[in-house]
């Protein structure tokens, strides 16, 4: 059963934000096994408080391979730069039906 990371954040620092993105492709294994479903710098919240403009959807083939390559130290190493990089930021992880 597919999984998705939904990751949503403001980006305050681009320059920081473009050094997480160089280094997150190869971190998260794009496009080899995870694939980037939206990409929306411009997302518009009609629910809720405090959600960021920037809204990313990630496509993995298992939550627990979602998890692996998540919590992997190749990732944990560059995931600090987007949160240095961000504010209004969280990341949820959920299976799809079936």
């Amino acid at each position: 059963m597919s999984a998705y990371l939904i990751v949503n954040y403001d980006v305050d620092d681009l320059d920081m934000y473009k050094e997480y993105q160089a280094g997150s492709v190869a971190a998260l294994r794009i496009p080899d096994e995870c694939e980037v479903v939206v990409f929306d710098p411009a997302s518009e919240q009609i629910e809720g408080d405090g959600a960021g403009k920037q809204t990313v959807v990630l496509k993995f083939e298992s939550i627990e391979r979602a998890k692996e390559i998540y919590e992997s130290g190749e990732y944990q190493a560059i995931v600090g730069t987007r949160h240095g990089a961000t504010s209004k930021h969280f990341a949820v992880l959920v299976n799809s039906f079936g």
